[in-house]
């Protein structure tokens, strides 16, 4: 059917239809623009007043009042509160700190690539201790810390075989 039309009947055909378009734009919504042109009356530039500022002369200043507004003020939900930046911390004293970031983190890393060493060489008890000397050599401070039980029940947690008490506490001597 588009066959039919060639393109410049196609192209006189949206030329009409879009003038036809605009016009009824221009006469709906600037219809006083439009008769304001074909009068031959010049637009009056109209200067509309300017706004008060707070730093003329004459103007109220803003008040600061305590009365209700007619939305009540906002709160926030409930069990939220404003701190300021200072107000609040991740970690809480300063031995979080040193269990974050101390001697037994460090320990417990070396602890696990000894695991890991374990596993992959397919290691027994006898390998274990050897590589727990290094450990015990690296950090010769660690059987006197407080946390030492931890590093201890880690270990029988994750140890492929059953060490006794006597035997972990040799372990850190």
């Amino acid at each position: 059917m588009l066959q039919q039309f060639t393109w410049p009947q196609f192209l006189l055909a949206a030329f009409v239809l879009s003038l036809v378009w605009y016009v009824g734009v221009v006469l709906i919504f600037y219809r006083k623009e439009l008769k304001q042109f074909l009068s031959g009356g010049r637009r009056q530039k109209q200067n509309p007043e300017p706004l008060p500022h707070r730093w003329d002369a004459d103007t109220e200043p803003i008040e600061d009042s305590n009365e209700e507004t007619l939305m009540g003020e906002p709160q926030l939900p409930q069990g939220m509160t404003n701190v300021s930046m200072g107000g609040f911390g991740f970690a809480v004293s300063e031995d979080e700190k040193e269990e974050q970031f101390g001697l037994v983190p460090d320990v417990l890393e070396e602890i696990k690539s000894v695991f890991n060493i374990l596993s992959k060489e397919d290691g027994n008890k006898k390998d274990f201790f050897s590589l727990m000397k290094l450990v015990s050599a690296k950090y010769p401070m660690i059987g006197s810390n407080p946390n030492i039980e931890r590093i201890n029940e880690y270990i029988t947690d994750h140890a492929p075989f059953h060490l006794s008490a006597q035997e972990l506490q040799d372990l850190w001597d």
